[in-house]
């Protein structure tokens, strides 16, 4: 729950910086001083990899080896079918309804995610 609430926070504070007129999208004046484009690439670097293990190491706390065998191959498949859907409507919607609010819906999935696996544990 830690981890995912960080980076809620992290993807949220993205996507209000984004829409500020001098941090944001909006200044087009390159400057090394702008460091919101790399605390966005490390965030979602590290979301990736850490994400990932984090989810494997709860999935192999609360799994038996037998419901692990019967279910781990619906997991892989659904995420590698997530993996193609989830850039593709990025791509098809970033234009209309732009990038910080892209970063909010990933903020908000993310809250989601915490709150499936809380009803899950309980």
């Amino acid at each position: 729950f830690i981890f995912g609430s960080i980076y809620f926070a992290l993807f949220m504070t993205i996507a209000v910086l984004l829409k500020h007129p001098t941090i944001g999208l909006d200044n087009q004046i390159p400057s090394p001083s702008r460091l919101l484009g790399w605390i966005s690439y490390c965030t979602i670097e590290s979301f990736g990899s850490i994400m990932v293990s984090l989810f494997w190491s709860f999935a192999n706390s609360v799994n038996s080896l037998e419901s692990a065998k019967a279910s781990y191959g619906l997991i892989v498949a659904t995420a590698q079918i997530g993996s193609i859907i989830g850039p593709t409507i990025v791509s098809v919607y970033v234009e209309r309804i732009g990038v910080p609010s892209c970063y909010m819906i990933g903020a908000c999935a993310m809250i989601l995610l915490q709150c499936t696996m809380a009803i899950y544990i309980s």
